[in-house]
């Protein structure tokens, strides 16, 4: 039944890029890429105005095809990765809201990622009210089907998450300075639906230092910091690799404030991107049995990551993220046979490294062990990776995990060698 499910999405995600673009006619975009998450000129689900709402009725469909290490626990196989649905608008470029449920619910608590309303007042004052997504860096800020690399780092697995809140953000200093700023309640969940009881505050910096400089190379290198503070840490910590191989977990910690800091550098020009961070966070007073209490200050991460665009299409980074290609015909390719080679959208090739290395204190203390556990962690992926056409994409990944410790969800094994093909259809 999966294989069935799988094939009938593939054939459906090849219909629909087969479909001419100009059988519905040019699509006129608002100007309100600012403001809207999404690019409107890259939908192609249906859309209606009502009253002075501009609405986009959507989803998106994510299925793969895996094949594991011998050594894995998990079965090699077709799966759906994400079933979603997709409901967004915009009101005279001001008011907007987004509404995502997921159909699957392996990766949210009620079936829901996000749920808001927002109101742009100025460029640099963006409210955002309802269950939003918190993000400290780059990667986890970024949707799924625009990564670079296959899922999201440990970087993102510590501190990411989606709770109900206030958040704001805008432009400053000409554009060159991009801030947010989040403060939830503490009934959300994190990137594998675990739930995160307690409040957060947090702030987001990214600045472009050399945006004046008339310089394509170097304009676009920036640098970027990340703070959350919560009073209590109520929750477990839990890491896995992009092919949901768990490789630490813990019980309820029941410690009191935490706090975490990301600090991240990045740069893109024309067809090329590169970027590296690092995160260390802290859980005071951690409950390590006979009425003691231990501070854990090592919960620390840090990710570096280059990707390529083989058929010249420039990158694109907005408000904290990146974006898609845009396929729009305007490339400059790697390779001369590319200019007269009939080949549709964008060829990415991309790499990344995760490592995460969590305090010692967690195992002595006896809160977790050595399996399910491992004290540091790293996985290598390299992804080519194809947009045929604007929310379409197909990926081919390869993923190499080293852990410390042999860990039963490896097979016993610290060593992990796994491939994926993966296909996103965003309506």
């Amino acid at each position: 039944m999966k294989k069935y499910l799988f094939v009938c999405f593939c054939l459906a995600a090849q219909l629909v890029f087969f479909i001419p673009m100009v059988t519905a006619g040019p699509k006129a975009a608002p100007e309100i890429e600012r403001s809207s998450l999404f690019q409107w000129e890259d939908f192609r689900g249906p859309e209606t105005e009502w009253e002075y709402w501009n609405i986009h009725f959507g989803g998106q469909l994510a299925a793969d095809a895996v094949l594991y290490d011998q050594d894995n626990t998990k079965d090699a196989g077709v799966r759906w990765e994400t079933v979603n649905l997709l409901l967004t608008g915009i009101c005279e470029d001001k008011f907007h809201f987004h509404l995502e449920p997921d159909l699957l619910g392996i990766d949210t608590e009620n079936n829901l990622y996000e749920a808001w309303g927002g109101w742009d007042i100025t460029p640099a004052l963006h409210l955002r009210v309802g269950q939003i997504k918190v993000a400290l860096n780059t990667e986890f800020a970024t949707r799924p089907e625009n990564l670079p690399s296959i899922d999201y780092g440990f970087s993102s697995y510590l501190d990411g998450r989606y709770d109900p809140g206030v958040q704001i953000d805008g432009l400053l200093l000409d554009n060159a300075f991009w801030y947010q700023g989040s403060a939830t309640v503490g009934a959300g969940f994190d990137l594998d639906g675990k739930r995160r009881s307690d409040p957060q505050a947090s702030i987001r910096a990214v600045l472009f230092p050399a945006h004046n400089i008339d310089s394509d190379l170097v304009k676009g290198s920036f640098v970027g910091l990340g703070f959350a503070w919560s009073p209590d840490y109520e929750d477990e910590i839990f890491l896995q690799t992009p092919l949901r191989s768990t490789v630490f977990t813990t019980p309820d910690l029941h410690g009191d404030e935490f706090q975490c800091l990301h600090l991240e550098a990045g740069w893109y020009s024309g067809a090329f991107r590169a970027g590296a961070e690092r995160v260390t966070g802290e859980i005071d007073d951690v409950r390590v049995g006979r009425g003691m209490t231990e501070d854990m200050d090592q919960l620390t991460s840090w990710t570096a990551f280059a990707s390529w665009n083989i058929t010249g299409e420039k990158m694109r980074w907005s408000r904290g993220r990146w974006l898609p290609p845009r396929l729009d015909g305007r490339r400059q390719p790697a390779f001369e046979w590319l200019e007269t080679a009939d080949i549709p959208g964008c060829l990415e090739l991309a790499v990344r490294y995760s490592n995460a290395d969590i305090d010692r204190g967690l195992f002595d203390g006896g809160i977790t062990t050595y399996d399910p556990s491992t004290q540091e962690v790293r996985t290598a992926t390299i992804n080519l990776n194809w947009y045929p056409r604007p929310g379409l994409k197909v990926i081919a990944g390869w993923i190499k995990t080293i852990a410390d410790d042999e860990l039963s969800t490896l097979g016993g094994s610290n060593r992990d060698s796994s491939a994926i093909i993966r296909t996103i259809l965003t309506l």
